[in-house]
């Protein structure tokens, strides 16, 4: 019988950690589950009100938030944030690269502007918060690194160009740095969940005609923010690198490692069959409006 993984708090006693995105969702979502070991947290968003909200439910859970409102692809901006953070708390033990956008439509139908936003956002976001947070951790001869990454980035489908390329982006980064800093004490995990009940449907942008179908597939998911977040902190603890959830999607996973061509055609025809269910649900509610 295996070793019981030992708990992020008890690894960390310290208790320090930085999550982006942390204003709603599975960031807000992450960091009340932090909260309730007291730990302290840096929360960051781009919406001052909805920070402000976090930071106080956080306090309330039990945490010591401190808020810094700014966008992730704003390096400077995010420097000064973690900079702050740490000499305050003296390190940081848990970096979450969380924050994210998303985006939907067909890829001459997405403008130039709104591809590089979301890869500025999904992608150089995670890369910012990488290289601010690494340092910091090589020098205190510890942490964890999580990135939030999606099932998008291998489970690539017609009509989420921009998003799977920057998911996909955060994949590979994750790699990347998972064999650098091999034996330095300095884990990464990156987090492939699919669509989860969050509020990303609401703010996902790209093509007009893909909004509404974005916010039905994340009103209607299977999957809760717990759930994933849950998933996500036994994935840490248990030092994996790839946490993908559900099981379907860890089978598609596998399915198109194994069989790439197949995947094409299962993919193309299921995407085809789910955009049809969509657009007759949008009908219906218009229809009754």
């Amino acid at each position: 019988m295996g070793k019981s993984p030992i708990s992020l708090s008890e690894k960390f006693p310290q208790k320090r950690a930085f999550v982006t995105g942390a204003g709603s969702g599975l960031g807000l979502t992450f960091a009340l589950a932090l909260a309730k070991d007291g730990w302290s947290i840096g929360l960051t968003d781009i919406n001052k009100a909805r920070l402000d909200a976090a930071v106080s439910a956080v306090d309330s859970a039990g945490g010591k938030a401190t808020g810094y409102v700014f966008d992730v692809a704003d390096n400077v901006k995010f420097k000064s944030a973690v900079d702050a953070f740490s000499k305050k708390n003296d390190g940081i033990d848990l970096g979450i690269n969380n924050a994210g956008i998303g985006c939907g439509g067909l890829f001459d139908e997405v403008s130039i502007d709104t591809f590089h936003k979301v890869i500025e956002t999904n992608l150089m976001g995670v890369a910012n918060g990488c290289h601010l947070f690494v340092p910091i951790m090589k020098k205190q001869g510890h942490g964890h690194i999580l990135n939030v990454a999606s099932a998008a980035a291998f489970a690539t489908a017609p009509r989420m160009s921009a998003y799977s390329v920057s998911k996909a982006g955060v994949v590979a980064l994750s790699e990347c740095l998972k064999a650098e800093l091999a034996g330095s004490n300095v884990s990464v995990s990156v987090l492939c969940p699919s669509y989860a009940r969050t509020n990303i449907g609401n703010d996902s942008i790209g093509a007009e005609t893909d909004k509404a179908f974005s916010r039905l597939l994340v009103n209607e998911a299977g999957l809760s923010a717990e759930q994933v977040v849950g998933s996500a902190f036994k994935g840490m603890e248990e030092g994996k690198l790839y946490i993908v959830l559900p099981n379907d999607v860890r089978f598609l996973w596998r399915y198109k490692r194994l069989m790439p061509e197949q995947y094409w055609r299962v993919i193309k025809s299921a995407t085809d069959k789910k955009v049809g269910q969509l657009e007759a649900k949008i009908k219906s509610r218009s229809s009754k409006s």
